[in-house]
């Protein structure tokens, strides 16, 4: 009942921050708050019922998913489904057979609807990895989560099964990485109770150096060694930890006297809660029981031999009444055309009646290159997030950091025209590519006979010649300039190509091989590098250093641009 109780005080706290979720699904979502006009973005969660299609002679259930605005395969075969990278190419080959109509399968209209294969590395031949034992397909429902399957539709109850069975469903389904989120209708592969084989031994693994500073690099140091550190976080909570004199508490059989520099006390005075930090396991039990007693309600932490900081500190904020957001799951902000996705070692929100601002409290610990940019983290702040980085004893903060967003605003972005003929005209401009306009060419079709045409564009890239026709010239004219002329003729019917497909053809034609998907930029080169990231689709040329989107970028965010040296063209 208490964990229930706490669970709906931080996602009532998050909705009132303007996070959207529904049941356990992350990740979070925080809507621009400068945008009333827009509205905010949604989580879908149901997907249209399980269909069925013909490949190869067999039988393919899927979906049938209306595309919406930002959506790409890469985006639901591999950033949702979590299907390999290097596959991709063959699942798009999958998707056109599946959907004929497509006429180009990496570039999707808004509101058509294509068919998507439950399990596409079946339909490859690629076998999912078991270990043996009966499994049974189950469909998710509305209101499912994973544990409740486990519970309701398997009946695994005991703690340590249910951790075991977690585990082999994951193995049952490595296409899928967040468990947090369950579409109803989709397949999710569960083995049958009672006939799940007992797990095989998992290879030893190195223990991780300590020079690697991530997320995870509080579990990596010891509590007790690292009393700095852990006031340090304190303190950046806005809590205390108060050494020297003694701390005087009353109790109903009589008053205590501690020495706090044996026994450390951590305050937060704007709720006046302690909780007293044992570093040697000494306050004895029935003590102990005395002092959280309530009424009294001075917890006591118990700092083990071996413990490590961060479950030190992740203890102590639970007294204290902070409330944990769930770990490794990126809080998001979707602002205008890019999200920026944003971790930290912890993640809480203030305890209730703190008098503290509503926000979400993100602490890192970091080197001086890990550190997030000022603009960024006052950008964090503005929407309701406040990002505190802590240095580490061994990287002492260097004199001068260098300035940050020093490119000039009217630097960073660049549009295009949304006239079609200027678009290719900027598009060939911006890559340097000579051009001209409305050539006359004799072409030879065959021996006696030649015709006349207009090329709308021609050019020259990587030492071939390209011609543009705005018009449909005919296989004879296109093979007579490749075989006779040796120029390479390229059809663009402006008045039927969206803005996105005329893009990738002129790319194409030049010889650059990108599609159109969602990219992602860490803030930092060093450290945890997926603690603050952006997130933005387009083209992206990382020879060129170029990303061109049609996704609309928020004022505040367009220097992290030029301090990644990336140059950014808009096209609507």
């Amino acid at each position: 009942m208490e964990g229930e109780m706490k669970s709906n005080h931080w996602r009532g706290f998050l909705s009132s921050l303007g996070v959207l979720f529904m049941g356990i699904s992350f990740p979070i979502l925080i809507s621009g708050q400068e945008r009333p006009s827009k509205a905010a973005t949604q989580i879908e969660l149901k997907k249209t019922p399980t269909k069925t299609r013909q490949y190869k002679g067999k039988t393919v259930e899927g979906e049938e998913r209306v595309i919406k605005r930002g959506d790409s395969l890469w985006r639901i075969l591999v950033d949702e489904k979590g299907l390999s990278e290097k596959r991709f190419g063959r699942y798009l080959i999958v998707i056109q057979s599946l959907n004929p109509q497509l006429k180009k399968p990496d570039i999707l209209q808004v509101g058509d609807t294509i068919f998507i294969p439950i399990r596409p590395d079946e339909i490859l031949g690629i076998q999912v990895s078991s270990r043996g034992g009966e499994t049974k397909i189950y469909r998710v429902r509305p209101g499912d989560y994973l544990y409740k399957i486990l519970r309701e539709q398997f009946g695994i109850q005991e703690k340590e099964e249910i951790k075991g069975a977690f585990d082999r469903v994951k193995e049952l389904n490595p296409q899928k990485k967040n468990w947090n989120l369950l579409f109803v209708g989709e397949a999710v592969l569960f083995p049958i109770p009672g006939k799940v084989p007992a797990p095989a031994a998992a290879p030893s693994e190195p223990a991780k150096p300590l020079g690697i500073i991530g997320l995870d690099y509080g579990r990596q140091l010891p509590a007790r060694e690292n009393l700095a550190l852990f006031e340090q976080v304190m303190e950046a909570l806005g809590n205390e930890l108060r050494y020297g004199g003694e701390e005087v508490l009353p109790l109903k059989e009589g008053t205590v006297h501690i020495d706090r520099n044996q026994y450390p006390v951590v305050s937060n005075p704007k709720k006046e809660q302690k909780v007293i930090l044992d570093l040697e396991g000494k306050i004895p039990a029935s003590l102990r029981s005395k002092l959280e007693k309530q009424g009294s309600a001075t917890p006591v932490v118990s700092v083990k031999k071996g413990a490590s900081l961060h479950d030190a500190v992740s203890s102590v904020l639970s007294r204290l009444g902070f409330q944990s957001l769930p770990p490794n799951q990126p809080i998001v902000i979707q602002d205008g055309g890019v999200g920026l996705q944003v971790k930290g070692e912890w993640m809480v929100t203030p305890p209730e009646g703190s008098g503290a601002r509503q926000e979400v409290l993100v602490i890192s610990l970091t080197d001086p290159p890990g550190m997030t940019p000022d603009y960024l983290r006052d950008y964090l702040s503005f929407r309701g997030m406040s990002l505190k980085e802590i240095l580490l004893p061994a990287f002492p903060l260097p004199r001068a950091l260098p300035p940050s967003g020093t490119r000039k605003q009217d630097d960073q972005i660049e549009s295009w025209p949304r006239e079609k003929s200027s678009l290719v005209d900027a598009f060939l401009r911006s890559h340097n590519i000579p051009f001209s306009n409305d050539q006359q060419l004799s072409v030879a079709l065959r021996e006696g006979i030649r015709m006349e045409v207009r090329v709308d564009r021609l050019l020259e890239s990587s030492g071939k010649k390209v011609a543009l026709f705005y018009r449909a010239v005919g296989d004879e004219v296109r093979t007579a300039l490749q075989e006779k002329h040796g120029m390479r003729a390229i059809e663009l019917d402006l008045s039927s190509l969206s803005t996105r497909e005329l893009i990738w053809r002129l790319l194409d034609a030049i010889g650059e091989r990108a599609i159109y998907r969602e990219h992602r930029f860490p803030a930092t080169e060093s450290g945890a590098k997926d603690k603050v990231v952006l997130t933005v689709a387009g083209f992206f040329l990382p020879n060129r250093s170029l990303l061109i989107t049609d996704r609309e970028i928020p004022r505040e965010l367009q220097p992290f641009f030029g301090e990644k040296g990336l140059r950014v063209i808009y096209f609507r």
